[in-house]
């Protein structure tokens, strides 16, 4: 209950910033807020189900980005639609954390009034609770001209940076204060979770500068748009869908170490975090056991599991794994894998390596 609490009292705050008349930080307050109040709602559907919210091994609870990877990849409790709107939420946060973000009103309502829709489902689906007995229903935010079409509201918000950035105005950074809510938009679109980086932000600029049209800049955007719950809903009642429209233009996740503008993965040393001589130990076996099933798995041959980066020489500077990694091996030990067995098989490999090694 205390996650559950703490979830609501954030979600509280939240609309208190957004509906109030100052200005004053509420950019910047409203993402951080409703990032808490998803971190402490998740965290409260996970320890429901788990009885933890932390991973074997970890000292600290789970980050937000965690807990979305949870809710999506092994509860299946939000969907992808879902999943493209927290992802989208949190690297919000993270901007408004440790850089600036500015959103004209109709993107900002867009974000509070979709967050509250899912949180209402979430906690109503998998709590067995409703919103409005835990908050008052005068308090939700409402908007007189709620918007109906994502693309125009873009091109708005588009059409007001192109004039942050027309020659002598010497608004560059209110301009790459606004393309940042667009940028993590267009990012979690195609599933990257962590915030635009500086170099993105400086090519979205100067394509901008350029008068390249923006669905060209931004084409994960060109797949949202903005959709009630249910063709019966209040107009007030949103999501935010991801879908390929008419106008979108075909969008992939970028290759590993290719230059995209918004179509990359996170960092990859963020997400193969993992170290390979703790594999083991997170999956309650030990070093030894980890290193064989990494090989009997194939691991290191699943780029989207494995991580290496080298030198130029060739050799290893940094190597990780993924959540990937730990949902292969978890799998395999349910579905019956002899971990003793394939740890003597992998342990007799090494020997015939190095006996071949030292006979060369």
């Amino acid at each position: 209950m205390l996650y559950r609490d703490s979830a609501v009292e954030s979600l509280t705050l939240a609309i208190e910033i957004f509906n109030r008349p100052s200005p004053i930080a509420r950019d910047h307050a409203v993402p951080m807020l409703l990032g808490h109040a998803f971190e402490m709602l998740i965290k409260s559907v996970i320890y429901q189900k788990r009885g933890t919210v932390r991973d074997k091994g970890d000292e600290l609870t789970h980050s937000l980005g965690r807990c979305i990877g949870i809710a999506r990849d092994d509860m299946q409790v939000i969907t992808n639609d879902e999943r493209a709107l927290l992802s989208a939420l949190k690297q919000d946060r993270d901007c408004a954390t440790h850089d600036s973000i500015t959103m004209s009103e109709e993107l900002l309502w867009v974000h509070m009034r979709s967050a509250i829709t899912l949180f209402r489902r979430l906690l109503k689906d998998e709590l067995e609770e409703t919103l409005t007995d835990l908050l008052p229903g005068r308090a939700i935010p409402v908007s007189t001209e709620p918007p109906q079409d994502l693309r125009t509201l873009v091109e708005e918000e588009l059409a007001t940076v192109t004039a942050y950035l027309a020659p002598g105005t010497r608004k560059g950074p209110e301009a790459r204060a606004r393309l940042r809510p667009l940028l993590s938009l267009d990012g979690a679109a195609t599933g990257r979770t962590d915030p635009p980086t500086e170099a993105e932000v400086n090519r979205a600029e100067q394509e901008l500068r350029k008068g390249v049209e923006w669905a060209k800049i931004l084409p994960g955007l060109a797949t949202l748009n903005v959709a009630p719950v249910s063709p019966e809903s209040d107009a007030q009642e949103v999501i935010l869908r991801v879908g390929k429209s008419a106008e979108a233009i075909p969008v992939r996740k970028a290759k590993r170490d290719e230059e995209a503008l918004a179509y990359r993965s996170m960092d990859p040393f963020e997400e193969y975090g993992g170290k390979l001589s703790e594999f083991g130990k997170k999956l309650g076996l030990t070093q030894q056991q980890g290193y064989a099933l990494i090989e009997h798995l194939n691991i290191k041959n699943d780029d989207v599991a494995y991580f290496c980066r080298k030198t130029k020489n060739g050799s290893i500077r940094y190597q990780g794994l993924s959540a990937r990694a730990y949902e292969i091996a978890k799998k395999s030990i349910q579905d019956g894998l002899d971990v003793e067995k394939v740890t003597l098989e992998y342990n007799q490999s090494q020997r015939d390596k190095r006996i071949s090694a030292r006979t060369r």
